[in-house]
């Protein structure tokens, strides 16, 4: 991406929000192998209460064909049938012997300009000073705007609680200094979490300069350690055609047809749209 809408977005505070950090993730597609150890890392921590069986707000998806059922053939996100997750998983693309798939990890994309949050009739969805957004759950009436507001799909609706919930970026653990648990516990290494607004953090520097990923150990940057070795094709967002300019990026996998990678990844920002994905609010807003 060019470095002036890097400036734009993480270059200086957030223009609607205040936010002067933003968190975010860098994930090495490459080096995923589909173990899932991060997404039960992340259910065992913050969705195994009631109402949070069918939860995995860090989620593991076979591309192309990694979609859950839906119930009755429903057209509806919210009728995946969460049962039988990985039904239909690890079924390549192509004719050998060019075959084809890639292994796509997503927590919430923590969006420097997010869908939800101008959905939300109660106000309930806000960015932190990290940039990290997140529901108040004492304030949510449980009317699914952002559930439906969201392009990407990673807010769930509990029906216990009647609250909506999603990935919080593990803020607890970030306040004690520690990084969230699926970047902790990933087994492959693909992951680099950090804060994009910081110029000198690695994730920032490995974005922007991806030959920073296959350098040798740098004690003096912390850059370049062999436990976090990047690929160095070009960093992308998830669809970022959605406009909501996602804080979670990605190394596009390789040997994928450059026309798939495109349907999947656009051109980094170069795919923004002028407004984010909207959902019409029937419900009026609460005033703040």
């Amino acid at each position: 991406m060019s470095e002036e809408l890097w400036q734009k977005y993480y270059g200086q505070p957030n223009a609607k929000y205040g936010n002067k950090a933003q968190y975010g993730m860098l994930l090495d597609i490459n080096k995923c192998i589909g173990c899932h150890t991060c997404t039960m890392s992340c259910k065992q921590t913050w969705t195994s209460g009631p109402g949070q069986e069918n939860m995995y707000w860090n989620s593991v998806a076979t591309q192309p064909y990694g979609k859950y059922p839906r119930k009755n053939g429903s057209k509806n996100p919210s009728d995946w049938d969460y049962r039988f997750s990985n039904l239909y998983q690890d079924v390549p693309k192509g004719k050998f012997p060019k075959m084809w798939q890639f292994y796509l990890a997503r927590p919430c994309n923590h969006c420097a300009n997010p869908a939800c949050l101008p959905a939300c009739p109660t106000r309930s969805i806000y960015k932190n000073e990290d940039g990290i957004v997140l529901i108040d759950q004492d304030t949510c009436e449980g009317f699914q705007n952002c559930v439906k507001a969201c392009p990407y799909d990673k807010i769930y609706y509990n029906p216990v609680t009647k609250k909506s919930q999603k990935c919080i970026f593990c803020f607890p653990l970030l306040e004690k200094g520690q990084e969230p648990q699926c970047v902790k516990t990933c087994v492959g290494k693909i992951r680099i979490f950090g804060n994009l607004m910081d110029p000198n953090s690695t994730i920032s520097k490995m974005i922007r300069d991806p030959s920073l990923g296959v350098k040798p150990y740098d004690p003096e940057t912390g850059l370049g350690a062999t436990h976090r070795v990047m690929n160095t094709q070009p960093r992308r967002q998830y669809r970022p055609d959605f406009g909501t300019v996602p804080s979670v990026w990605y190394i596009p996998p390789k040997n994928v047809p450059p026309e798939e990678i495109e349907k999947y990844f656009g051109n980094a920002m170069g795919g923004l749209l002028d407004e984010p994905h909207h959902v019409a609010a029937p419900i009026k807003m609460k005033d703040v």
